[in-house]
């Protein structure tokens, strides 16, 4: 270590005397080549290596006390440059108010500091126009594009410096929020997940805007092959892969639209057998089972005659498309399992994750799908990120038995190790090695 500083001291005075000779030899017309840095560029250096030295003996040679530090090798050629490439506004007296500021400081400003330093400096003494061309041309230049794949959407754009800086305040705090113990998510990846969940959580307030009148979700519709196999098809045409279908299935911003592709519907109990489970409702004070009428769309029930009767025009006029149950509520829970979900879970189960109650999602330990009910003993509560993950088979989740000892691994246990869940909750969790996340 001694010897790579001795050694970075030497190289730092050795480009000194480079930039120093090069200097000279310019001002006295005798370089062989023309242009700042030429005669590098000749000798095979990069570029801007050679115009970067060039700048920085000029300046040199302006400014003794510049070079007196360069030349002891308490900086290096990339401080000097820093100065060299910014002082284009400042005046002859101003400049050299600058190195004398910087000189008390050598040895421990970055380049990057020093840059940042003239820039403020220029900003206060020399400030731009109101309003700044180049702030209107960021603000011009601003977009976000969507790209979208078979798997995926890239999002790319550029934001004004000022806007930008606010999203990546929301979206690191979010990304900070979803950070845990137990998993290994790169920081990249949890500031992916952090955009999702600040969209999640304005949804969850109320604060986006409605679109033709609905809330903004994501339609999905679920239609049946002739053979019986389910289709899930978003309305872009993505077909949904297992693990988004599970998905879909407990996500309340996603809004799943049951089609009957087969013959239409004689009767109601076909209607609601195409639809699927339906979930019960109160009526004054008490539970009742689910009815056997449809419902439309205001709430008025509907003989079945008149339901059939509707089936039938509508499969006569659209085709076999017939929206049977928009929403399918009996996949996500009420507000009073969400109550005891906040009472029982307190927030995301996953060991380690801080995300409260209010911003969690309702998971279906059993799938809907596969046969699981929507009561609190299959319910737990997850946040986006770890919503998600789960359903990618990234976690196990199982019943905690109250006999069995609940483990305590070490911060930072590797995949396959067994955890509690966050809060007490009844269950015990295990990050699935990497291997087997798509068995």
């Amino acid at each position: 270590m001694a010897d790579v500083d001795v050694l970075a001291g030497a190289f730092a005075v050795v480009e000194y005397e480079l930039a120093r000779r090069m200097h000279a030899a310019a001002s006295a017309g005798s370089l062989p080549l023309v242009g700042p840095g030429a005669v590098l560029g000749a000798r095979g250096w990069a570029a801007p290596h050679g115009r970067r030295l060039a700048r920085a003996g000029a300046l040199s040679a302006d400014h003794p006390t510049v070079a007196g530090a360069w030349a002891a090798g308490i900086i290096t050629s990339d401080h000097v440059d820093a100065i060299a490439r910014n002082i284009g506004p400042l005046k002859p007296d101003e400049v050299a108010a600058v190195v004398e500021e910087l000189s008390a400081l050598w040895g421990q400003l970055s380049p990057a500091a020093v840059a940042t330093f003239l820039a403020r400096v220029i900003r206060l003494l020399h400030p731009p126009p109101d309003p700044d061309p180049d702030e209107v041309g960021a603000h011009e230049a601003r977009s976000l594009s969507f790209a979208v794949t078979s798997d995926s959407v890239i999002l790319s754009g550029v934001l004004p410096r000022l806007e930008g800086e606010a999203v990546i305040a929301a979206v690191e705090a979010f990304a900070e929020r979803l950070r845990s113990e137990a998993d290994h998510v790169p920081a990249s990846a949890r500031r992916a997940d952090g955009l999702v969940a600040l969209v999640n959580a304005a949804h969850a307030s109320g604060s986006i805007p409605t679109r033709g009148g609905l809330p903004v979700s994501v339609s999905v519709t679920l239609e049946s092959t002739t053979l019986g196999d389910r289709v899930w098809t978003t309305s872009r045409g993505h077909t949904l892969t297992d693990a988004e279908a599970r998905f879909t299935s407990c996500d309340a911003l996603v809004t799943p639209i049951v089609i009957n592709t087969g013959n239409c519907p004689d009767t109601v109990a076909d209607l609601l057998a195409a639809a699927g489970p339906v979930e019960a409702h109160g009526t004054n004070g008490r539970d009742d089972q689910a009815t056997d009428l449809a419902t439309d769309e205001v709430g008025s029930t509907l003989s079945p005659s008149a339901a059939a009767r509707i089936a039938a025009l509508a499969s006569t006029l659209l085709g076999t498309r017939i929206p049977l149950a928009v929403g399918r509520t009996a996949r996500t829970a009420t507000t009073a399992q969400r109550r005891a979900l906040a009472a029982r879970d307190r927030g995301c189960i996953i060991p380690g994750c801080g995300i409260p109650a209010e911003a969690c999602q309702t998971h279906h330990v059993t799938d809907w799908a596969e046969g699981g009910d929507t009561d609190l003993p299959n319910l737990a509560l997850l946040c986006w990120a770890h919503h998600r993950q789960v359903d990618l088979r990234m976690w196990t989740i199982v019943p905690a038995e109250p006999s069995d000892p609940v483990p305590q691994p070490e911060a930072g246990a590797p995949p396959g190790t067994p955890w509690p869940a966050n809060h007490g909750a009844p269950w015990t969790i295990t990050r699935t090695p990497r291997t087997r996340w798509r068995q």
